[in-house]
């Protein structure tokens, strides 16, 4: 009865692991958000060169933030719990504010004049009354306090700076969130400073002959932009690196903010028409298009991304890109449109309306729609912007030029920090690059001397050129990890790198880049090098190996251009760009993102493409299922940037057979095991390089196949 009974238990085991032969591995349900925004995405699109890979990238980092977001996912704070609070007593402070101006609004039947309103009057920074040396003064006592304790290395401006960094930038820029998000950025530095932020009109210094030569770049304003800010109120401030404030006036394709931008956009009506995101002849109209302008034209950090609230001058760009916004919302209020319902339909990932604006894990949340609300708009008000009929609102440092009929700003004297020759520069003319540019200085030395700035990519080009502009001597770098860390932990589970013990681990050193996906390179010898972070804990045991198979099919003509490529330029992609150094070797680069954990596995396997057909099998990891249960994401494309299929195993009337799946699996302690603890022995299948050979009657059938072929499809589609 005994043996009965054994043998029963074995056959029911035997049974159960041929139903559950994908139990460890088991394919999982694409989650609807991902989905929607692959397909928002790559609508009306066809798979090109790039394009998927980036679809894949941006969509899988929208989708990990909002699980971040959600309390999903494991989340380091990106500040202290002291900065937390800070920040959550600036916006009890905003909506105590808000609620109590629109009680006055509503109670006031008389047109609201600066006298009496009791909200925020934001002047031109030129403007006679001090508004800007109170602002310069708030921005001082912010550097020299701290709301963190010592060991967070961060003064109170630079807890606020570090908002503007990280994953956060893509719900804060290209959609339309873009206005409401700073518009309660610039409240919360507002509310932390106690008095209003002046706006910067850079238009009057663009009208100038030689921009580089305003005012404002002299000590009673901004202070020098010839490199390291050597003058003016920030000479003391430093970036979250220890480093001095980098300008570079004057530098760059695009211009400061235009009178033509300015018309382009009050041309318009409906908010999605001056909204990114905006290509072609439509790029005209865009608000954050001509916003990006100022940015590049000053250079150094206000350039890059990630750096660009360092610079005090950020807010006063800003407050004037507010004012411009504030000028059509009330243009729509006049041709009776509802600037409080006119949304966009279609949106970018997170820009929706009813999205959060992207300052969690703070309190108080406001959805886009909400932050473009009359009751966010009545606690501001604005200056007009200088013209010659309000005599450029009586500043003494600016004058109106009659032949123009504009208002134009001062000169300042030549030299923009000390090592320079004093004096008044030389105008140029137009075409020309700023005479006072050429002048030699310490300040530009120093930067330079220091290299390229640690603040990521750069703003988008402005719709507009300035041929007065001169080419970028000081350039970017990718951003540097303690910014990144700053500003990112809370969304992506820090960016730092650990090198690797000399263990059994896989050697794939690879350089990626500082976005998280794989550097596209063509030389075979570069390689790939992951963090080994998983949820915030950099550690080799938390991961384990998954084989992947690559099956590798594509037609070539002779020259070894691929006819089935759609280019989105006219250019034709290089061998160079693509390929091996013409040795017929490839490179197709498989990952494997956490969904439900905060981690990515980057590797790459060679394939020849001399053959007809080249199939190869490599490793890529994913969370070891003794820290918990995990869902992965695998990708592929090859070094063309095109998208591979993924095909999973799975079984079919007693058979196994490959059918085209999501590629999201679920992972599990459950048998058969389907991962191995070594890289090697998930090539090897734990087997004795001596004993291959005899091993290759083995059922080593890895979970899942990437196809890379001639398909017209998206990968997602199956």
């Amino acid at each position: 009865m005994g043996f009965w009974r054994e043998t029963l238990v074995i056959a029911c085991l035997i049974f159960g692991l041929l139903e559950l032969s994908s139990a460890l591995l088991e394919p999982a349900p694409f989650p609807d958000a991902l989905r929607e925004c692959y397909e928002f995405r790559s609508f009306n699109l066809t798979p090109s060169d790039q394009v998927a890979s980036r679809i894949q990238t941006s969509c899988y980092r929208h989708y990990q933030y909002k699980q971040l977001a959600k309390g999903n996912i494991w989340s380091a704070p990106n500040i202290t719990q002291e900065g937390v609070n800070y920040i959550n007593g600036l916006f009890r402070q905003v909506f105590n504010e808000a609620r109590h101006i629109a009680n006055y609004n509503k109670k006031s039947k008389r047109h609201k004049r600066q006298a009496m309103f009791p909200g925020r009057y934001r002047q031109e920074v030129r403007s006679p009354g001090g508004a800007y040396q109170r602002y310069a003064n708030c921005i001082l006592r912010l550097q020299r306090e701290s709301v963190e304790p010592p060991q967070a290395g961060r003064n109170t401006y630079q807890t606020l700076a570090v908002l503007h960094s990280g994953e956060v930038l893509a719900y804060a820029h290209g959609g339309p969130a873009f206005i409401p998000w700073h518009r309660i950025y610039l409240i919360l530095l507002e509310t932390a400073c106690g008095s209003p932020i002046p706006y910067w009109d850079s238009t009057v210094d663009h009208d100038m002959m030689d921009p580089t030569m305003s005012i404002l770049w002299s000590e009673q304003f901004f202070g020098n932009g010839d490199g390291d800010v050597m003058t003016g109120p920030y000479q003391s401030i430093r970036t979250i690196l220890g480093e001095p404030l980098v300008r570079n006036i004057g530098t760059g394709q695009s211009p400061l903010f235009t009178k033509e931008g300015l018309q382009a956009v009050l041309s318009r009506r409906r908010y999605s028409e001056i909204v990114e995101p905006k290509q072609g002849a439509e790029y005209i109209f865009s608000l954050e298009g001509h916003h990006n302008g100022p940015h590049t034209w000053v250079g150094g950090h206000l350039a890059l991304t990630n750096t660009a609230a360092y610079d005090p001058i950020f807010f006063n760009h800003h407050a004037f890109i507010d004012h411009v916004y504030e000028l059509f919302r009330q243009q729509q209020i006049r041709f009776q449109i509802n600037p409080e319902v006119d949304y966009p339909l279609q949106t970018p990932p997170g820009h929706a309306a009813n999205d959060f604006i992207d300052f969690r894990p703070y309190t108080n949340p406001l959805r886009n729609i909400e932050g473009l609300s009359n009751l966010i708009a009545g606690m501001v008000m604005y200056e007009p912007l200088p013209n010659c009929m309000n005599r450029c609102n009586g500043s003494p440092f600016l004058f109106c030029d009659q032949r123009r009929f504009v208002c134009v700003s001062r000169p300042r004297m030549t030299a923009m920090a000390p090592g320079g020759a004093q004096g008044f520069g030389q105008s140029s003319q137009p075409g020309q690059a700023p005479a006072s540019q050429n002048v030699p200085s310490v300040s530009r030395a120093s930067a330079q001397a220091r290299g390229p700035i640690q603040g990521g990519p750069s703003f988008r080009p402005a719709p507009l050129t300035d041929s007065r502009n001169r080419p970028d001597t000081i350039g970017s770098a990718p951003a540097a990890p303690q910014v990144l860390m700053a500003g990112m932990q809370a969304r992506a589970g820090g960016q730092g790198r650990k090198r690797r013990a000399a263990t059994d681990l896989p050697q794939n050193k690879t350089s990626v880049h500082q976005d998280g996906s794989a550097q596209q390179v063509s030389s075979l010898q570069r390689s790939l090098t992951n963090t080994f972070i998983i949820d915030g804990v950099a550690d080799p045991k938390r991961w384990v190996y998954v084989s992947v198979r690559v099956f590798y099919n594509r037609s070539s003509i002779v020259d070894g251009k691929d006819p089935t490529i759609h280019a989105n330029s006219p250019r034709e992609i290089s061998k160079e760009s693509c390929h091996g150094p013409n040795s017929g070797a490839s490179k197709v680069f498989i990952s494997s993102n956490g969904l439900d954990y905060v981690g990515v596995y980057n590797e790459f396997a060679i394939v020849d493409e001399r053959q007809p057909i080249s199939i190869t099998t490599t490793a890529i990891g994913v969370k070891n299922p003794d820290y918990g249960e995990a869902e992965t994401l695998f990708t592929a494309y090859d070094s063309c940037g095109r998208p591979c299929r993924p095909l999973c195993l799975a079984s079919s009337q007693g058979k196994q057979t490959y059918k085209p799946c999501s590629a999201v699996f679920k992972v599990s302690s459950a048998l058969p095991k389907m991962f191995h603890l070594s890289y090697r022995d998930a090539i090897f299948g734990g087997v004795q390089a001596d004993n291959l050979i005899e091993s290759f009657g083995r059922d080593t059938t890895p979970p899942i196949t990437f196809v890379c072929d001639n398909s017209k499809f998206w990968p997602w589609e199956y």
